[in-house]
C-alpha cells in the first residue's frame, strides 16, 4: 500500500495502514486473555489511567490517522466511573 499520498497514515512495521485500535479503559480486566495480559501482570497505579478526556483525545488523534473503528475494552466498562 501506497502511503506516500497521505503522510499522517497509521502503518505498521509490516506496511499496513492502521484502521483499527483498541483502547483499554482499565487494566484490571477479569477475563486475562493471552494477548494483552501475562501471567505475571503488574497493574498500572490508577492514577497513572488516562481520564475520559485523554481517551477521547487520543481517539481524535487516531481518527485523523485514518482509523475507522475503535473498541473500547478492559473487561466490563462499568469497572471505571463515568
Amino acid at each position: 500500500m501506497d502511503t506516500s499520498a497521505n503522510p499522517t497514515t497509521l502503518v505498521d512495521r509490516f506496511g499496513r495502514q492502521v484502521t483499527y485500535v483498541r483502547l483499554s479503559v482499565t487494566d484490571r480486566c477479569d477475563l486475562r486473555c493471552v494477548y494483552c495480559m501475562s501471567e505475571d501482570m503488574t497493574f498500572v497505579p490508577r492514577e497513572q489511567l488516562l481520564t475520559l478526556e485523554e481517551m477521547a483525545r487520543l481517539g481524535k488523534a487516531f481518527v485523523e490517522l485514518g482509523v475507522h473503528k475503535i473498541r473500547i475494552t478492559g473487561g466490563e466498562p462499568l469497572v471505571r466511573r463515568n
